[in-house]
């Protein structure tokens, strides 16, 4: 899941560094910190001890995304105007919640109100437009994309060769040890990593 900001901003053509000004920049980033997306049987942490459920952007994940607003804020200082404009930026996000809240964090830091913007003295936000696409039509962001037969071919081709078998059968032991403590039943080397995320996401 990704999300994408697009200020009025291009870095095309490298001249001389005295001839070279910034007109435009694309910015591409991940979401902050998540929940886990799915757990395994004998985790301790199973949905119902995060919030918001699985795969929803943890309190951490929105700190992390309106620090990266005020740092960008910083960098394209004097680039980008004081305050918000819509004729300058546009973001477009995944369908995901934990994309669509990243990218609203990330211009709360980015665009503090000012002015006439704020419309609550009490609040020091202001809504911007996150635009996005339902996630069967996105063909912008959202990776992968759908079936391909050619890529499911390839991956069945992989798996016959001799240098994944014996990566399979040198870490067998590991994986044997994986699916006990978890109790999943089919770990592989495709598989493994969603171990690994959940324990990094907890």
């Amino acid at each position: 899941a990704l999300l994408q900001l697009l200020l009025g901003v291009n870095l095309i053509v490298m001249p001389p560094t005295q001839a070279r000004s910034l007109r435009f920049v694309t910015l591409l980033y991940r979401h902050g910190d998540r929940s886990p997306v799915k757990t395994y049987p004998k985790d301790p942490y199973q949905e119902d001890e995060w919030p918001q459920g699985f795969g929803q952007l943890t309190k951490e994940g929105m700190q992390q995304h309106w620090e990266l607003g005020q740092a960008l804020r910083q960098r394209y200082q004097g680039f980008l105007n004081t305050s918000y404009h819509r004729q300058e930026v546009y973001v477009r996000s995944t369908d995901f919640d934990r994309t669509l809240m990243s990218a609203e964090a990330n211009l709360a830091g980015l665009f503090p109100p000012n002015g006439m913007q704020r419309f609550n003295p009490n609040i020091s936000w202001q809504p911007i437009p996150v635009h996005t696409v339902p996630i069967a039509e996105d063909r912008l962001l959202k990776f992968p994309l759908g079936p391909c037969p050619r890529y499911e071919q390839l991956q069945n081709e992989t798996r016959q060769t001799p240098e994944y078998q014996n990566e399979s059968i040198q870490n067998a032991q590991f994986l044997d040890m994986v699916a006990n403590e978890t109790g999943l039943t089919d770990v592989t080397l495709e598989t493994v990593w969603n171990v690994y995320d959940t324990l990094f996401c907890e």
